[in-house]
């Protein structure tokens, strides 16, 4: 088999492919939420999210880290690509075939010994596997800097949803069952693109340094993302789990709002974060670090500022009138968010540096604030208390982050934050450049 040349064009190129693509599965979602709603109906729709439920903890819990440690790995070292995601699929079939175990002995918990619904979600974490094994192949892409098939990937993900819950809906046959099949089969079928990264990879990009050419190095790294990752997850899904019993359900409808829409942001950011960990990785830069965080964190304040200000035109007309008092805790939330952006990348950089494990730190002193400042605030403040929450753990992660990644990029804590005209000036050049681009391939 031939070599596969990957030198594509860096940071710029992966930063605006990934950030364009990241909006496909929000923009999806806003399609296919209705199609659901109306073709499943509320009950049905809660059955499809119990039997996705625990297959989507599965791909979070049964990596352990191996995507993000194929990514630093193979960045650096493309000459082990085959071997070292080889055995990282290996691990992650392993642990996948373990879930499935795990998930059928807790049937009759998780699906309250529905039959039907115990043979959804039984299908659904089978479906994990092989999705496990995308996610390793995804990780390998992104170390070799394949940004064009990482963008394949979502397109064809988000077609496919649009076109094949559409195509349900219109025939009559959109049932919880073929939605199911749909969200397991999708991500699999997408993922084929990635069969680029077993072909050979040219014989002179490896960085000097390669400590071994075992698998080990690489499953040492991933253990590290790992703690760290499952923080994250518990991070995003802990308002939903606990604040009803704190607080009251009015409050997680509005608090579910709010974050919908003040993740926007994050959405942007957390895309610019992946292609600098990407990047970074093979070509370690601390000066792209801290200009990408001031660079990211203007975009973010510009953009949270545009929603602040035109949200009390729109908020009510969209959501409905119960949802009027998601303003105030919305606004709150924007700001939040852009707290965040100058710590996801500090924390991309710790992990492009080699060392996930601060970054793990940082997430994990960040949960226990979270959680600590969400069983105080939220039963006095209700959704008030959930969103100073959120700006009580972004200042913390931040500050973790950002000192940490001081440290090890030998660079002072202020340039990842001390935004200048000079900033201002870049950003809009940027912008334009990345437009003129875009209006010339529509053109064509």
């Amino acid at each position: 088999m031939t070599p596969v040349d990957t030198r594509e064009p860096g940071f710029r190129r992966a930063a605006v492919l990934m950030t364009a693509t990241s909006f496909l599965v929000p923009a999806a979602g806003v399609i296919t939420a209705p199609i659901l709603a109306q073709g499943l109906g509320a009950e049905g729709r809660g059955i499809l999210a119990a039997a996705l439920a625990p297959s989507a903890l599965m791909l979070n819990l049964a990596t352990l880290g191996l995507p993000d440690a194929l990514t630093y790995h193979l960045a650096r070292w493309p000459s082990v690509t085959r071997r070292v995601t080889a055995w990282a699929s290996l691990a992650t079939i392993l642990l996948g075939v373990l879930s499935v175990g795990a998930t059928a002995l807790l049937l009759p918990v998780l699906s309250a010994d529905d039959s039907e619904l115990s043979r959804l979600i039984l299908i659904a974490s089978a479906s994990t596997i092989p999705a496990l094994v995308v996610g390793v192949l995804r990780g390998a892409a992104v170390g070799r800097q394949l940004w064009k098939y990482i963008a394949i990937e979502r397109v064809i993900l988000t077609l496919g949803r649009v076109v094949l819950f559409g195509a349900l809906f219109w025939t009559g046959t959109l049932t919880v069952f073929t939605a199911v099949i749909v969200n397991v089969a999708l991500p699999v079928a997408a993922g084929v693109v990635y069969v680029v990264v077993t072909r050979r990879p040219p014989a002179d990009m490896d960085k000097p340094g390669l400590e071994s050419t075992s698998a080990r190095p690489v499953f040492a790294y991933g253990l590290r993302v790992w703690w760290g990752s499952v923080a994250s997850m518990t991070l995003s899904r802990l308002a939903p789990l606990i604040m009803v019993p704190l607080s009251t359900a009015y409050d997680l409808g509005l608090y579910t709002v709010a974050t919908t829409i003040s993740d926007l942001p994050l959405i942007v950011a957390l895309a610019v974060q992946g292609a600098l960990f990407g990047v970074g990785s093979r070509d370690r830069n601390a000066a792209r670090v801290t200009d990408t965080a001031r660079l990211t964190a203007l975009l973010a304040i510009a953009g949270s500022t545009a929603i602040a200000l035109t949200l009390p035109w729109w908020l009510v007309p969209l959501f409905g009138a119960d949802f009027s008092g998601a303003l105030g805790p919305t606004i709150l939330l924007l700001a939040s968010a852009c707290l965040c952006v100058p710590g996801l990348m500090a924390a991309g950089g710790l992990s492009s540096f080699g060392r996930p494990e601060l970054r793990s730190a940082g997430l994990l002193l960040t949960l226990i604030v979270y959680l600590l400042a969400f069983v105080l605030l939220v039963p006095l403040y209700g959704v008030w208390g959930a969103a100073w929450t959120s700006v009580i753990g972004n200042i913390v992660m931040s500050s973790f982050m950002i000192a940490k990644a001081s440290r090890v990029l030998e660079v002072s804590p202020w340039r990842f934050v001390a935004i200048t005209w000079a900033d201002v000036r870049r950003t809009w050049d940027l912008g334009m450049q990345s437009a003129r681009v875009v209006l010339r391939r529509l053109g064509r």
